[in-house]
């Protein structure tokens, strides 16, 4: 099953897009980003299941920084 990612330099940012996704009625939990996708010590990620192009997008419009995304698959 693919899920979709999208990575934060903090869990304060990853934490903040969670909370504005739940009012958006989109599910997303925080996670430590995987360490092959990592780019800093601190990464977290949101792990998006569902609307994920309409998930990046309400993160981009209330400005908090986003440093990637990425498809992956936990099994």
């Amino acid at each position: 099953m693919e899920n979709n990612l999208i990575m934060f330099n903090s869990v304060t940012l990853a934490m903040r897009s969670r909370d504005i996704l739940k009012r958006h009625s989109i599910f997303s939990s925080v996670i430590r980003t995987p360490a092959h996708l990592r780019q800093k010590s601190c990464g977290y990620s949101l792990l998006v299941k569902g609307d994920f192009d309409n998930a990046v997008s309400i993160i981009s419009n209330h400005k908090i920084p986003i440093i990637g995304t990425s498809a992956v698959d936990f099994r």
